[in-house]
Formats: C-alpha cells, structure tokens, sequence
C-alpha cells in the first residue's frame, strides 16, 4: 500500500451511528484517507465531491434513506456508477446479501467487524478499482494518441487540383482502425510532379507512425542520395531509410510516379503494391485505353539488398490516372464473391473513366454499395485520381 498521505485510496463511510464510523476509521486509518457521512443525503453529497473515494462502505440499516436507495443513487449517477460499494450491516441472511449484489454492490461485511476481514477484502476491491481506473485512463489516452495520429495525416493529404490541364481528387475513408495509408501529389519543380501513395502493413499508432515519416521524407525531400526525379531511385532510397528491423519489423507497400508537362510523359515505379490504372485516349471519340501501371518489386524495408527499376509511359492528349491501396477492391460483394484487382481495373475500366469528371467519390459509393455487409470496409479507402490533359 502507498505510505504518501495524499495517495492514499480514498474510503467513505455512510452510517448513521457515529460509534461504527468511529471503529472503521480507526482500522483504516492507517491505509486509507477517510471520509464519512451518518446519513445516505450527505453520503451522496460527499460522494460526488472531487476527488471520488475509491471504495464506499455503506449501511443497510438508516432512518429516511436506507442503504438500498442510496446505492441505488450511485449506481444511476453517472460520477459514481463505477465505485465499488460494500455494504456494512449486521445483517447476514441470505436475500440481504442477493438483493444488494444484485442492485450492484461487489461485497458485504457484516457486523460485528472482524479488522483482518475488512481490511483483506476492502484492499482487494480498492486495487480492482484502481486497476479498472488506470485501464480506463491509458484506453483513453491511446484514443486520445490515435485521433492525434489519424488527423495528422488528414493534414498531411494534398489539396485538390481544378486547373484547366490538370484536376485531382481523392477518397481517404479509414476503416474502424487506425491505418497507415497516405498519399500526395506535389510539384517537384515547375515541370515535374511527385504522385505517390504509401500503404503500410497493419493498423494502429505504429503503422500510423510509420506512414508520417514516409510521407514527410517524401514532402521534405530528405532522403539521402536521392533523386526525387526518379521513382526508382525514390524506392531504393526509402528502402535504404526504413528497414522493417528498425520499425518494429513493419514495412510499407508504394506507388510512386513523376509526371512531366514538357514530355508529356510519366515514369512509375512501385514496391509490393497494386498496379495504377492509366486511361488513355486523344479525343471524346475514342474509347479510353487501360493501362497497368507497374514494376515488380518488393514491398519497402523487407529486404535491404532491394533493388527497384522504373518504367516511363507516354501520355495521349486526355489521361485519367488512378493509384490506390489494396483496401479500396479487397471486399465480399453480396454474391459472396471476393473481388479482385482485375475485377477493379475492369470497373473502372466500364464505369469511371470520364476525363471530364473527377469520380473518386462515385467509386467508393460504388465499392461501399457493391459489399455484402453495409458499414465500413475492413480496410482504409485510399484512392488518388488525376485528370492530365495536353493540347
């Protein structure tokens, strides 16, 4: 037990016979900080005051509010709910006892007081509670942690672009955890973009964590000997900068693309991730050509010798480009059918490819109405969507 005065577990005690206050004092004294109250009115009172006692011993017995009631106030306030409550009576039959634990008490002690009794079972429902309380608080301060964690990287996503040659818009749509999926877009120079999305393994604060780092060495252009021109040097520098050994054995899944305005071209390379979709054609009459965005490589931080190589793709006069995690087609339609990534690139393919539309938010109304069970999806939503014209 703690020996400091000010955290001693707090005990209050309602009787309506000052002598049993008295006896009980003096057997607590020495753990515990005493309150007390000789009516269940002032009990409540006191009871509710900060800061809360820990445990309350509480008469059956009392004129205007017997115990009984007064229990039944605390277990309905929502300050004094989760308070263990042991009742302290002379009385021992059977009904007494199912009635009070049944109306939410955790324990009865009855007269006369054996000291070793009490003092055992009172030091066994104070510690439940402190328990109880200190789960309570590091619960919440993980929450408090993971809402942190989740608006950083809300703050983090790029601001859409509406300009005559190029548009953007995206979906962000966590599933019930913390993930770590991100993605950007952001002029390298005034000719070259940067387009990537980052999707690491698992959820929670770690993931989350993981994810930040990635992007803002990304955002910053920090990695060492890197051209962020290139996207396989891109790779092979975070690969270099993150290995799974130091981040808690995760790693990261990525797309990564430069698109350049003068050659009207994009080079892309990824890492363990899904192939981008790139719709391509030259006027409104033309049916849009779909291309598979990928290189084989494997996911970042796995394996340190990794060596990623880039690919270059010309553009048509209209392009749609779409990079996504794995989250947004990995669902049980109401067939029971698994999709695929196939299946995906075949939607799009079908259903959003409008160069004049921006279409991020009817795909995911689309995936959300196409899955067996309504709610949310069992992973993060994240899709990126350019529109890039040339003349």
């Amino acid at each position: 037990m703690v020996n400091s005065a000010q955290d001693k577990p707090i005990i209050l005690i309602i009787d309506d016979t000052p002598s049993n206050i008295t006896l009980m004092s003096g057997i607590l004294s020495n753990a515990y900080k005493v309150k007390a109250a000789t009516n269940g009115k002032k009990g409540l009172e006191i009871a509710v005051a900060s800061p809360l006692p820990d445990l309350i011993l509480l008469d059956i017995m009392m004129p205007e509010m017997d115990g009984y009631q007064v229990c039944d106030a605390l277990k309905k306030s929502s300050v004094t709910s989760d308070i263990p409550v042991i009742f302290l009576t002379a009385k021992n039959e059977s009904e007494d006892e199912e009635k009070g634990l049944k109306m939410g008490a955790v324990d009865y002690i009855t007269k006369p007081v054996s000291p070793p009794i009490a003092l055992s079972r009172i030091a066994s429902h104070v510690e439940l509670f402190r328990q109880k309380k200190a789960l309570i608080e590091s619960q919440r301060a993980l929450s408090d942690e993971i809402n942190e964690a989740a608006s950083y990287i809300q703050s983090l996503l790029p601001q859409k672009l509406d300009q005559d040659t190029i548009k953007s818009s995206w979906q962000h749509i966590p599933c019930s955890e913390l993930g770590g999926d991100a993605f950007g877009h952001h002029w390298l120079d005034d000719d070259h973009m940067a387009i990537f999305l980052i999707d690491v393994c698992g959820h929670g604060v770690g993931a989350a964590m993981l994810c930040i780092s990635a992007i803002n060495s990304l955002r910053s252009e920090s990695l060492a000997n890197t051209d962020f021109k290139s996207p396989a040097s891109v790779l092979n520098g975070l690969n270099k900068a993150f290995p799974m050994e130091a981040q808690n054995l995760k790693y990261f899944t990525m797309w990564y693309g430069v698109y350049s305005k003068s050659t009207k071209s994009l080079k892309y390379a990824s890492a363990g991730h899904p192939h981008a979709i790139l719709l391509k054609k030259e006027s409104d009459k033309d049916n849009p050509l779909l291309h598979k965005l990928e290189t084989k490589g494997i996911a970042i931080g796995c394996f340190e010798e990794a060596a990623y190589k880039e690919q270059q793709v010309y553009l048509a006069s209209r392009n749609k480009l779409y990079v996504f995690s794995d989250g947004v087609y990995e669902i049980t339609d109401k067939n029971d059918h698994e999709m695929t990534l196939e299946n995906f690139s075949d939607l799009v393919e079908k259903k959003f490819c409008d160069d004049n539309k921006l279409q991020s938010a009817d795909i995911y109304a689309e995936i959300n109405h196409m899955q067996k069970v309504a709610g949310p999806l069992n992973d993060d939503f994240s899709i990126l969507e350019l529109i890039l014209k040339h003349n």
